[in-house]
């Protein structure tokens, strides 16, 4: 199947006071037509930087440095800003993981909505924009007649459903969605993967899903990216990174998730601490937390092995 999405050798940076912060130091990955990707790492590894460089939305004094973004065979980073902001909503959508920061306080839901489809598609009617905008809260659970109250009138879980119309009414062909069930509880949060698994297979729109929770990428996704410390160190067909995690850091992650059918588990934890991006370990950045590290770990980074057709890993264990 061919690639919708190819990002190869990203680089984003950010230039601050303390020197420069490497969120996302050389990423490379692609994304099927019609795939669910999970990217999955801990707070700060360079999740969300990847994904904000992707639509080109990285916040000052972040820039991307080096690499390539080919999205449906063009590449992203030689685009003008003006054609960029064609891309995005319409080709590209992101579901941000703070619905109240990214909503306008003083816009009713439905101007939102009417604002996003006049801007891509100048020629639909007011009448046809907010019709549409109705017929789709009702497909996400919302009452239409909701759509002139103010996003504080909303839960959260009702706001993030307005995030989830916003990214899809223009029926992208990639949704980014970035920690899509922050701050919801249990309950609400298997709502939304739940309506996001629905959508996806609906409208046959491929899928980047950003978490720091394993368990919730597990019937969502095709394949799983694992990030750490701006950097990729595993890809695996989601069944098979479950079945068997081949880097020490997936496996340690995997190590961590308790599980409701062993009464005695020791849960175990992964020794030490993230690395500062600004001044990151020689070699490989997880060789001074990994039980398996060798003296060339903290010498040299470790060299993608391809294992199988469809996995990769960074490490020396298996190069």
């Amino acid at each position: 199947m061919m690639s919708l999405l190819e990002v190869s050798g990203l680089k984003t940076y950010f230039y601050t006071r303390r020197g420069i912060v490497r969120a996302v130091d050389g990423v490379s990955f692609d994304l099927r037509r019609g795939e669910a990707l999970g990217l999955v790492g801990e707070s700060g590894c360079g999740k969300s930087t990847l994904g904000l460089s992707i639509l080109r939305l990285v916040p000052p004094p972040g820039r991307i440095v080096e690499g390539k973004i080919i999205f449906d065979r063009e590449n992203l980073l030689e685009k003008s800003e003006k054609e960029m902001r064609k891309i995005r909503g319409k080709r590209i959508s992101m579901i941000f993981q703070d619905p109240m920061t990214s909503l306008n306080p003083v816009m009713k839901i439905k101007d939102h909505l009417i604002e996003l489809i006049k801007t891509h598609e100048p020629n639909t009617s007011v009448s046809e924009a907010l019709e549409r905008a109705s017929r789709f809260l009702r497909e996400l659970g919302i009452p239409p007649e909701r759509m002139n109250d103010y996003p504080h009138q909303f839960s959260g879980g009702m706001r993030q459903r307005i995030m989830i119309a916003l990214a899809l009414i223009l029926n992208p062909d990639l949704v980014i969605a970035d920690e899509p069930t922050t701050a919801l509880d249990t309950i609400v949060q298997a709502q939304i993967l739940e309506l996001l698994k629905k959508l996806r297979d609906e409208y046959k729109m491929s899928l980047i899903l950003i978490t720091h929770d394993l368990s919730i990428v597990a019937e969502l996704t095709d394949r799983i990216a694992i990030m750490y410390a701006g950097k990729i160190v595993e890809i695996a067909d989601t069944l098979s990174f479950y079945e068997e995690p081949l880097h020490p850091y997936s496996e340690g992650l995997l190590k961590s998730i308790p599980s409701i059918e062993l009464s005695k588990q020791k849960l175990k934890s992964i020794p030490g601490w993230p690395p500062d991006l600004v001044n990151p370990p020689s070699g490989c950045r997880f060789h001074p937390r990994c039980p398996y590290a060798k003296p060339i770990c903290a010498k040299e980074e470790p060299p993608l092995v391809k294992m199988g057709k469809n996995r990769i890993v960074y490490c020396f264990r298996w190069g």
